[in-house]
Formats: structure tokens, C-alpha cells, sequence
């Protein structure tokens, strides 16, 4: 970390290093290993640094930076949007468990007072399931969710520099 920076040193040895050996020209994705190795070294990165990827290898031609630039970018945008669809799928899940614990609550209470020779067990574990999940969500996952959502953020920002390597 410099200058309030983070940067995530990186050497590849060509284009194969970044760009999956699977890709089509036009349709090109991230290689997994790659993918993986930034995702792990941005992990230990405090959240108040913004982050900066250098790539040390071979000179790259123009069209090369552009087009890795591009699919950093582009994978990065995509899984900032699929944190935020989990989130967002969560939170709807949230008012569904609130309104099943409040249900079940309800009808077990109904149940208790009005039905004496029914066993209730059914009820009792419909409430706990509901109120467990809601407290789980609240307690625990709710902030892992907003942590990893703030990652992927902060990885779709993340600006990409390239350094020349010597060869002499």
C-alpha cells in the first residue's frame, strides 16, 4: 500500500496468463487461476484503500491492454451485479421469514389456547424454522452479504496498470 493505495502486484507471461485458453476472440472471459488470485489478495485488503491491479509481464500491444482492461472490467461488473441480486434476493426472502415467524407465532398461540388434544409439534418446529432463518439472517448473514457485496465493488473500481518487464 502507497499513497493511501493498494495494489495487487501481478506477472503474467502473456495474454494466456489473463485471458481463459477457452475463449473465442470477441467472447473472451478470465482465466479461473487469475480470477481466483485477485479475489484472494484483494481479501486482505482493508476496505478504505481503493485498489489498483499492476500486471507485470511482456509489452503488451495496445489492443492487448485494451482488450484485457475490458474483460477485467466486464467480469468484475458481472459479479458486482450478481452480489447484488443475491442481496437484493435476500432481502426479499427477509419480509417472507418476518411474515412466517409472525404466521406460525399466531397459529401456535391460536393452536395453545383452542385446541388442548391436537399435538402442536408441527407448529412449534414450523415457528422455530421460520424464526431461526430470520434471526440467522439478521445476526449473521446479513452482514456477510453486505461484506461480500462491498468486495465486489470495490473489485469492479479497482483501475489496472501494466508494467514492462526487462528481458535482458
Amino acid at each position: 500500500m502507497e499513497d493511501g493505495v493498494a495494489y495487487i502486484p501481478c506477472r503474467v507471461t502473456g495474454m494466456d496468463d489473463v485471458i481463459s485458453k477457452f475463449s473465442v476472440k470477441g467472447c473472451e472471459s478470465l482465466d479461473s487461476d487469475f480470477q481466483l488470485y485477485i479475489h484472494e489478495f484483494a481479501d486482505f485488503i482493508p476496505s478504505e484503500y481503493p485498489l489498483v491491479l499492476e500486471i507485470t509481464g511482456p509489452k503488451f500491444t495496445p489492443e492487448e491492454k485494451n482488450t484485457i482492461i475490458e474483460i477485467i472490467e466486464a467480469e468484475m461488473d458481472y459479479q458486482l451485479g450478481k452480489a447484488e441480486e443475491l442481496l437484493h434476493n435476500k432481502r426479499k426472502t427477509f419480509f417472507l421469514m418476518i411474515a412466517g415467524t409472525f404466521a406460525s407465532g399466531v397459529l401456535l398461540g391460536l393452536a395453545k389456547k383452542n385446541i388442548t388434544d391436537v399435538p402442536l409439534e408441527f407448529l412449534f418446529v414450523l415457528f422455530w424454522l421460520f424464526a431461526d432463518a430470520l434471526v440467522r439472517y439478521l445476526f449473521i448473514e446479513r452482514k456477510d452479504f453486505m461484506d461480500y457485496k462491498i468486495r465486489m465493488g470495490r473489485l469492479a473500481c479497482m483501475k489496472v496498470e501494466f508494467i514492462e518487464e526487462n528481458n535482458q
